[in-house]
């Protein structure tokens, strides 16, 4: 009778154990991540490529200078960072550079003078009269605050840096005193002369050059120069240019190997066999240091 009143007990408390134990609900589905869509960043188009060549370089320098004249300084700026990522030496990219980024009064100095622009002017011959260099156009204009050079005008006032002329040194401009005939009217256009061209410019500062000294970019000019209508007086200049500099490499190779500087001696004969590919003597001799070079390096 105890034990099955017990056993009785037992079943009791466990089934009133079952009935107050709380509902498990059953867990919400986990939702499956979605896929990771990987977007690709769009690649910008590659730019032009550097010139190959020197003469490709100065071509684009001479492009980046006629942009300045008109006033597109972001256009000629990325067309010179193009020249002299191919050629870090050209001369003209890296003046028209200066004058780009450089501040006007610290490279030009305060100290100025006022000067009337003449009707026969463009700021290039103002710049090659009282700068010596034709290309530095662009930083008389920002001297001045003229955003587009070619549009200087005869009669405006500009103020030129460095000291002014004595009274009586700048001719005065011409006057003109001649009538006009009725039968043979002067177009207007023609008082004013056009804009030296790309192959004039090219033309003026191979002269310079070469009047300095600087054989190898007056060279480089003229070549530029030959390909405009100037071609016939610019490869006359061109071929005379290029004798004389494969008569100083030539020398300059010579002394090089007399000094036993064997490397310079290779390096000048190959200027001189790039101005001349045909010249049989600049071959040989080029040939005797290399052979001179290998049997030192040999015997080491």
């Amino acid at each position: 009778m105890f034990s099955t009143r017990l056993i009785l007990l037992c079943f009791t408390a466990t089934l009133l154990g079952a009935c107050a134990a709380p509902a498990v609900k059953p867990a919400a589905p986990v939702a499956a991540p979605e896929p990771t869509v990987k977007v690709e960043a769009p690649t910008a188009p590659a730019g032009p490529p550097p010139p190959s060549t020197p003469q490709q370089a100065q071509k684009l320098a001479m492009a980046a200078a006629d942009l300045l004249e008109t006033g597109n300084e972001e256009q000629a700026k990325a067309e010179l960072q193009r020249v002299l990522a191919g050629d870090p030496t050209n001369k003209l990219a890296q003046n028209l550079m200066r004058q780009i980024t450089a501040d006007p009064v610290a490279l030009l100095g305060r100290e100025s003078f006022p000067y009337t622009v003449r009707s026969t002017d463009t700021l290039s011959r103002i710049a090659g009269r009282f700068l010596g260099d034709i290309y530095s156009f662009y930083i008389l204009a920002r001297y001045n605050d003229i955003k587009i050079p070619r549009q200087v005008a005869g009669g405006q006032v500009i103020r030129v840096p460095g000291k002014a002329p004595p009274p009586g040194a700048l001719e005065p401009e011409p006057r003109r005193t001649d009538k006009p005939v009725p039968s043979a009217p002067v177009p207007a256009a023609a008082s004013a002369p056009a804009e030296p061209s790309s192959s004039e410019k090219a033309l003026a500062s191979a002269d310079a050059a070469e009047k300095r000294g600087e054989l190898e970019r007056a060279y480089s000019d003229y070549r530029v120069a030959t390909s405009g209508e100037l071609s016939t007086e610019a490869q006359a200049k061109a071929e005379g240019l290029r004798r004389r500099l494969v008569q100083r490499y030539t020398a300059t190779a010579r002394g090089a190997f007399a000094k036993q500087d064997l490397d310079g001696s290779i390096r000048h004969w190959d200027v001189v066999m790039q101005l001349e590919p045909g010249n049989d003597t600049a071959r040989l001799e080029r040939q005797k240091a290399l052979s001179l070079k290998e049997k030192i390096k040999s015997l080491k």
